[in-house]
C-alpha cells in the first residue's frame, strides 16, 4: 500500500482508507473520494501542485491538494 502522491499518472488505484483526522475524511467523502472507489491519476501539477484524479467507481473528477493525497492510502490494482 502507497500514499496517492506517489502513484504515477494514468494508473489505477483502489482507495483502501485514509490517514487523517475526522474533518479530512467528511471532506474527501464531500468530494466523492469514498474506501474501495477505483481512482485513476489524470495529471500532476508541477512544482508541488495539485494532483487531478478521476474517480471510475462514480465518473467524478477532482483536483486534491499532495497535503491530502498523501493521507489517501491506496493499492495497486
Amino acid at each position: 500500500m502507497v500514499s496517492l502522491v506517489n502513484v504515477p499518472v494514468s494508473k489505477v488505484v483502489i482507495v483502501k482508507g485514509f490517514a487523517g483526522g475526522r474533518g479530512m475524511v467528511m471532506r474527501l467523502m464531500q468530494l466523492g473520494i469514498h474506501p474501495g472507489d477505483r481512482i485513476r491519476v489524470l495529471s500532476v501539477a508541477p512544482f508541488g501542485g495539485a494532483i487531478f484524479i478521476e474517480n471510475l467507481t462514480s465518473g467524478g473528477k477532482v483536483a486534491i491538494g499532495r497535503g491530502i493525497a498523501r493521507r489517501i492510502i491506496v493499492d495497486y490494482v
